[in-house]
């Protein structure tokens, strides 16, 4: 049994360890476990003091670990992001730092993402939240308004990023649904997506060609801000979009202001920009916009292999190999190539 010394943060994860306790108790055989919560906006001296013993961190998808935090953090030797994307950790600080990062694999939330985005799609293009709403306003009447909407049979659906849950969505779409799917992400051959049920467009041709865009790609530098007011006003009038990846990809203003205008018909959204957000957020203000509270990796099988991708994650470094230098550096390097690559 390793030292009991160690300490493992369990940082803003409202879900790690609730759903499967055995998850904590397999940590606890050899290291003491602490919860923590940081907001997002806390300066680096609150990380300092709240996770100044830590040996490992399980991090959601807040707190953001900048250059200055993780100085600060002299017994961190592992960061394990319980999610797909490491976008809030400073890869190349940890690189330098020889801090191990590790994230959950696409495999485990394809399912349940792809489940998701297919069900946001349903809801903006048949407005099943507003139809549910006036039921319970006692309005039946007013169904008539809510008629119109996308079929998806026949539909050109665009994908922005075709990997993992990328090419799941494309899969039911195509399979399930008849629709015409089309994708764009430069870093898959035009053969390998027709294999993945779709047809390699450019990033224009998806603007003007699409009824629904779906986004399934991690926030890079590449794709911050893809969406601002000229890719807005490139596509067609009435256009949905959805997006289970991150609300930065999209300029907030610039698409409050396509849906207040009718220019875009929907935005459906699993994922938003500052999350967790209260109910005077502005987005919930506009038109034709759904919400849900960062749902999509929420399933039953999909929470179950993430927890165990942490605990296998902890395990493997800390007990099994006592956290060689040469195990730390692979994990790295692993990490750092696939957030720098389009695919999710």
């Amino acid at each position: 049994m390793a030292n009991k010394k160690l300490v493992i943060a369990i940082v803003n994860s409202s879900s790690f360890g609730i759903s499967y306790p055995e998850h904590l108790r397999k940590l606890e055989e050899f290291a003491e476990l602490i919860r923590v919560d940081i907001p997002n906006d806390a300066p680096a001296s609150v990380f300092h003091d709240k996770l100044r013993d830590a040996d490992g961190i399980i991090a959601s998808v807040t707190p953001v670990y900048t250059r200055e935090v993780l100085l600060g953090l002299p017994k961190l030797r592992l960061l394990a992001r319980h999610g797909v994307g490491c976008d809030n950790v400073d890869l190349d600080t940890c690189v330098e730092l020889g801090i191990a990062v590790s994230k959950v694999g696409p495999e485990v939330e394809r399912e349940s993402v792809a489940q998701m985005a297919i069900g946001l799609m349903n809801a903006s293009a048949r407005r099943i939240v507003e139809g549910a709403a006036i039921v319970q306003a006692g309005e039946w009447s007013r169904r008539a308004k809510l008629a119109l909407g996308v079929n998806f049979k026949g539909a050109t659906i665009g994908l922005v990023g075709i990997g993992a849950i990328g090419k799941t969505v494309a899969r039911i779409l195509t399979v399930g649904f008849q629709a015409k799917v089309i994708a764009y992400d430069p870093y898959v051959s035009a053969e390998e997506i027709a294999a993945r049920h779709a047809t390699k467009v450019g990033f224009d041709e998806l603007l003007a060609q699409s009824a629904i865009i779906s986004l399934h790609c991690p926030l890079t530098g590449e794709t911050s801000r893809m969406f601002s007011a000229k890719q807005l006003a490139a596509m067609n009038d009435g256009t949905i979009l959805v997006n289970t990846c991150r609300g930065e990809i999209f300029n907030q203003a610039d698409l409050i202001a396509a849906l207040e205008s009718g220019k875009i018909g929907g935005y459906a959204t699993d994922v938003v920009e500052g999350e967790p957000i209260g109910a005077d957020h502005v987005l919930l203000r506009t038109r034709n916009v759904i919400v849900t509270p960062h749902l999509g990796g929420y399933s039953v099988v999909s929470l179950r292999g993430m927890g165990q991708t942490m605990v296998d994650d902890m395990c493997r470094v800390f007990v099994e190999n006592g956290f060689p230098g040469v195990i730390a550096n692979e994990r790295i390097e692993l990490a750092t190539s696939r957030i720098a690559k389009f695919r999710a």
